[in-house]
């Protein structure tokens, strides 16, 4: 009997250490910093490049670890025209990129995009997302749409003083693909202020929000996950990635989905409506070439 007894304990122990090193290895991956992140480009390429300059600041849809790097499909697509910087950070609300703004600053960018909120209202949606937020992100406060405003202009008001970037802003991709759910209007409500804000301090509107919106309503899809599976989709999606080495539009295809992979993150054809609207965005303001 004790032996039996301390060779179930050895096992749960093994099993424990495991999950533990699993868990580690997944998290590790998934906060990876990306390679053209403003440090890198600001001590390695701006002394030697001469190339107009993109700053794409965000959260994790921006940073591209867990979810389709529309960043790096920006950088693929001005290759040799505009140097593209990642300045996003898994997990961050408008408040805490306002907070690292001056790395936005010091790499002096001719082009800024901010596509940041979705947390903000992804936090609004109960009291038990806002206290995981204010711990696991160090806020002040329980995350409000007025505060996001508050905060989205302070950093755009912010930008526009100490830079002569064109800025332009970005509504936020829909959270799941349930069009009925309260989290998808969420993420419409919240897009409104971005609109709002765009307006009032004269910058450019890019309409992510809306342009994804009519691709699922043509769609007409029937996702199998829901904003209620975010957490466990979240993790499984990560898993997938970084162990099965799963395409991000393979993970979406998996719960019926054709641009949100886990309610929250981008697959391939989610990323490239982004990189579309910005690259856009970006050759409108481009220099006329003297050739």
């Amino acid at each position: 009997m004790k032996k039996a007894l301390m060779i179930a304990g050895i096992v749960v122990v093994v099993l424990v250490v495991f999950v533990v090193i699993f868990y580690t290895a997944l998290s590790r991956a998934a906060q990876k910093p990306p390679d053209n992140r403003p440090a890198v480009y600001i001590s390695e390429v701006m002394p030697e490049s001469d190339l107009p300059t993109l700053v794409c600041a965000g959260d994790s849809i921006t940073h591209g670890r867990v979810s389709h790097n529309y960043v790096d499909l920006l950088a693929e697509r001005l290759n040799g025209e505009v140097d593209v910087i990642n300045a996003g950070i898994n997990g961050e609300l408008a408040w805490n990129l306002l907070a690292r703004s001056d790395e936005i600053i010091a790499c002096d960018p001719e082009y800024v995009t901010i596509l940041i909120g979705t947390n903000d209202a992804n936090g609004s949606m109960s009291e038990e997302k806002g206290r995981a937020q204010i711990k696991e992100m160090g806020l002040p406060q329980t995350p409000t749409k007025e505060w996001y405003k508050e905060n989205l202009i302070a950093l755009c008001e912010k930008l526009i003083a100490y830079t002569d970037a064109e800025i332009a802003l970005l509504s936020l991709p829909p959270i799941n693909e349930d069009i009925d759910h309260e989290a998808y209007a969420r993420a419409m409500e919240y897009s409104l202020v971005i609109e709002e804000v765009a307006d009032e301090l004269d910058l450019a509107y890019l309409p992510l929000n809306e342009t994804m919106d009519a691709s699922l309503r043509g769609a007409g899809g029937n996702p199998a996950i829901g904003y209620e599976d975010q957490t466990k989709a979240m993790y499984i999606g990560i898993a997938k990635h970084f162990v099965l080495k799963k395409s991000f539009e393979e993970i979406a295809d998996a719960n019926g989905c054709l641009l949100i992979t886990d309610t929250l993150h981008l697959s391939e054809t989610g990323a490239n409506i982004v990189a579309d609207l910005i690259e856009e965005f970006v050759r409108e303001h481009l220099p006329e070439s003297d050739e």
